[in-house]
C-alpha cells in the first residue's frame, strides 16, 4: 500500500514484521531539521522517525530502510532529544528500560540516501532471512540473559568505571587548586571548596552547633512587636496567673486540713 498521508510535514509509512503481516503498524518520518546540529545527528543526512513500537530494535529498523541505503548509525530513544542515552554513559548501574513507544534518529551515509528514504512508499519487513525480531517469551528470556553479568566481566567494568571516576576527580581537584593560585595581578579566584578544610563532626560538636544556632534564632526573633504577639502574651500571662491562683488555693486547703494553718 502506498502512503500519501502527511501529518505536520510527517510522512506515514506502514511497518510490518513479515511480508504476511495482516495488521501493520504506522510510523511517521521526516528530515531531522533543527537549528543546532550535532556530530551524531548531522544535517542533511538524519531521518527522524516517531511512533516506533516497543519491540523495534536497531537491526530491525535497519532492515526496514534497507532500500534507501546504508545507515551509519541508529539512535533509539523514549522521546525526542532524550538525554538518557548520554547520561547512561556516565552511570555504572543502568536504568531499567521502559516498554513504550519510541522515536529514532537514522543517520544515512549520504544526502542522496536520505532523499531516497523520504521518497519511500513502502518499507521492508523488520524480519529478514538472517535476523528475527524477538517477541513475547523469547524476548523476555533474552533480556534476562543479557541482564546477568559474569563476575569477571563485572569486576572489569567496575575497575574501568572507578579509573574514569578517579581521573575525573583528580582533574577537578587540580583545576580548583589552579584557580586558587594568584594570577599576575594578584587576584585569587574563590572556589566552592574555599580555604577552610572541613572536619568530622562528633555528636558533642553537632549538639553545640545546633544549640548556638537555636540561641541566635531566638535572639533575632521579634517579641511583643506585632499586635497579635502582644495579645497572645497577655493571654498567656492571665492563664499563668489563674493557674498559680488555683495552685495556691489547693495549698491553703491542704494546710487547713492538716490543722497547721495559723493566720494570726
Amino acid at each position: 500500500m502506498k502512503a500519501t498521508k502527511r501529518v505536520h510535514d510527517f510522512k506515514a509509512l506502514e511497518l510490518k514484521l513479515t511480508e504476511d503481516s495482516v495488521s501493520p503498524h504506522t510510523i511517521y518520518i521526516k528530515e531531522h531539521a533543527v537549528r543546532e546540529h550535532t556530530a551524531d545527528k548531522p544535517s542533511g543526512r538524519t531521518l527522524f522517525v516517531v511512533n516506533l513500537p516497543p519491540y523495534v530494535d536497531e537491526k530491525g529498523i535497519t532492515n526496514a530502510f534497507k532500500d534507501a541505503g546504508t545507515l551509519r548509525s541508529v539512535q533509539i530513544a523514549t522521546k525526542p532529544n532524550d538525554l538518557d542515552a548520554k547520561s547512561q554513559t556516565n552511570k555504572f548501574i543502568q536504568d531499567e528500560k521502559k516498554s513504550t513507544f519510541k522515536v529514532a534518529y537514522l543517520v544515512f551515509a549520504t544526502v542522496s540516501q536520505l532523499d531516497k528514504a523520504l521518497k519511500l512508499t513502502e518499507l521492508r519487513p523488520l524480519n529478514s532471512d538472517d535476523y528475527k525480531v524477538k517477541l513475547g517469551m523469547s524476548k523476555w528470556v533474552a533480556e534476562h540473559n543479557n541482564s546477568v553479568v559474569m563476575s569477571k566481566t563485572l569486576k572489569e567494568q567496575v575497575e574501568v568505571f572507578m579509573k574514569k571516576h578517579d581521573e575525573a576527580a583528580r582533574k577537578a581537584e587540580k583545576k580548583e587548586k589552579t584557580l586558587e593560585e594568584e594570577d599576575d595581578e594578584g587576584w585569587v579566584t574563590v572556589t566552592k571548596r574555599g580555604k577552610v578544610q572541613s572536619f568530622a563532626r562528633s555528636e558533642k560538636v553537632e549538639n553545640k552547633i545546633m544549640a548556638k544556632e537555636e540561641k541566635n534564632k531566638k535572639r533575632k526573633e521579634l517579641k511583643n512587636f506585632y499586635t497579635f504577639q502582644i495579645r497572645e502574651s497577655k493571654m498567656k500571662h492571665i492563664v499563668a496567673l489563674r493557674q498559680k491562683f488555683e495552685e495556691d488555693k489547693k495549698k491553703i486547703t491542704q494546710i487547713k486540713q492538716s490543722r497547721r494553718f495559723k493566720p494570726f
